[in-house]
């Protein structure tokens, strides 16, 4: 890799980071249950000398990264209609990216109708996952932004690069905005029930960091990774990442069959950090899947 590729390259991953912190925050407050339609979209996608029509649209109603007390809405303006799983799951999108079965534009707008970030799913970016950050770069021009619909166009000024491959995208669109339900439950009532319980063994086990008291709330897939030959190195990582039980509080829990979330506040001097419990019922027990 010449030094220009090398510089290129490393400008572009110092932003990805948080364009995918910003999606995470966005999709992960959209639940398990999407339930409805795509909207529509008429523009196309042009990366390296292969144009695409982008025909559908999704908007999805968050919780500001910057500002949680404001809402933001992930635009994803795609080729195909995307599954909700992958809706869900960034990193799905990626993988679906670099095997050539998406191409899609994500931006994320703000209260003050503002690209706060962005990016563009292509094959040809496979050397960083399918993905490029293009924040800065996009221009929204809206029609309707209120909560309940989002209309407009996006689109890039000029073309720009990455890798030596060139890009620029314009589309109009038009998506419902989906808002996450309300959860379960919240409050004091959330730490009562059998997930928010689970959820409180599992942090006072972790961060004690004892591994026949983890094997106990973890699922089976994790009980048996803790037995593995990284189980030293997870074990660890759950120490350093899980949220301290003596001062954290169950936020809320929001149950959808057999899974549940459960939000976890951890408040201290410095400030406040919250975290995402993800359980399934296993042989009856709510046991932990992952953060």
């Amino acid at each position: 890799m010449d030094r220009e590729t090398a510089d290129e390259t490393k400008r572009h991953f110092n932003v990805v980071i948080l364009s995918l912190a910003i999606a995470t925050v966005l999709l992960s407050a959209a639940g398990v249950a999407l339930g409805d339609e795509a909207g529509t979209a008429s523009g196309k996608l042009t990366v390296d000398g292969k144009t695409t029509p982008l025909t559908y649209a999704y908007a999805r109603a968050g919780k500001s990264f910057f500002d949680p007390g404001k809402e933001d809405i992930l635009i994803i303006l795609s080729d195909v209609p995307i599954p909700e799983a992958a809706l869900l799951d960034v990193f799905a999108r990626h993988a679906m990216a670099v095997e050539g079965k998406l191409h899609a534009v994500e931006v994320s707008l703000n209260s003050e109708k503002q690209a706060v970030s962005g990016g563009l799913l292509h094959e040809a970016f496979s050397q960083t996952q399918g993905f490029v950050s293009v924040t800065g770069m996009h221009k929204f021009e809206a029609k309707a932004f209120d909560g309940k619909l989002v209309e407009g166009k996006l689109s890039m000024d000029k073309p720009d690069q990455f890798m030596k491959k060139t890009f620029q995208y314009s589309t109009t669109f038009r998506a419902p905005v989906w808002h996450r339900p309300p959860p379960t439950a919240s409050g004091a009532a959330a730490a009562q029930t059998a997930p928010g319980k689970a959820s409180i063994v599992f942090l006072k086990a972790a961060k004690a960091g004892k591994p026949a008291d983890l094997k106990k709330i973890l699922s089976a897939e994790l009980s048996k990774q803790l037995d593995g030959p990284e189980g030293k190195n997870m074990l660890e990582g759950l120490k350093a990442m899980t949220p301290d039980p003596a001062i954290a509080q169950i936020e809320s829990v929001d149950i959808q069959g057999n899974t549940a979330e459960v939000t976890v506040v951890e408040k201290s001097k410095d400030g406040s950090a919250t975290s995402t419990i993800k359980l399934a019922l296993e042989g009856g027990q709510w046991r932990v899947t992952g953060m």
